[in-house]
């Protein structure tokens, strides 16, 4: 009887040695953060101007260049409150002039972006000093950029570090992040004007 017990308590013991330990389970592991996180800045609009300025172009005598501009209510294209375009006559080469740069920028060469829709075009340029005691930063246009200008709905200049300076709009209450905003009213027709007072004479 003896050995009867003992051979069965010996099977006992080897089964449960054949179990492997179950121990206190491991915690799951945490969902993962799929959210993307945003650090990009956001941009603090100064200036928006988009319900009350236009574009003009004007032909101009000599010695004065022919201008195209965006001017506010009532103002000049002697005093552009935005982009402002003029060109030589004599070859057609126009260029541009973003005002509100650093002054302390002045004498150097930086590479703007011009964002159309999809297109993201570069805009190789220097800063000068504006005879109003600001900065601009200057680039050439072409005739093609012009008129594509003025078929979007919103057009907006990137400094080169990527920062959303100035954005042109057709209609003054959209929603747009930029330091500036113009209007794109009237943009059309006055460049239409403008690249006939361009044409080498």
């Amino acid at each position: 009887m003896k050995r009867i017990i003992v051979s069965s308590m010996g099977l006992l013991l080897a089964a449960c040695a054949s179990q492997p330990a179950v121990g206190p389970s491991a915690p799951a592991p945490a969902p993962a953060d799929t959210g993307a996180v945003d650090l990009a800045p956001r941009v603090t609009t100064l200036l928006n101007i988009a319900a009350t300025s236009s574009w003009v172009a004007e032909e101009r005598l000599l010695p004065a260049d022919p201008i195209l501009a965006l001017i506010e209510d009532g103002g000049s294209v002697e005093s552009p409150a935005g982009l402002s375009i003029t060109c030589n006559p004599a070859n057609g080469s126009m260029t541009a002039r973003l005002p509100r740069q650093a002054a302390d920028r002045v004498g150097q060469e930086a590479t703007f972006r011009i964002r159309m829709g999809r297109s993201n075009e570069a805009l190789a340029g220097r800063f000068e000093a504006n005879k109003r005691g600001g900065a601009d930063f200057v680039f050439p246009m072409d005739p093609v950029r012009l008129r594509t200008m003025g078929q979007f709905d919103e057009v907006v200049f990137l400094t080169d570090a990527g920062r959303p300076q100035w954005a042109f709009v057709r209609e003054p209450g959209k929603a747009v992040e930029a330091e500036f905003v113009g209007s794109l009213r009237n943009l059309n027709a006055e460049s239409t004007s403008y690249i006939l007072y361009c044409n080498p004479k």
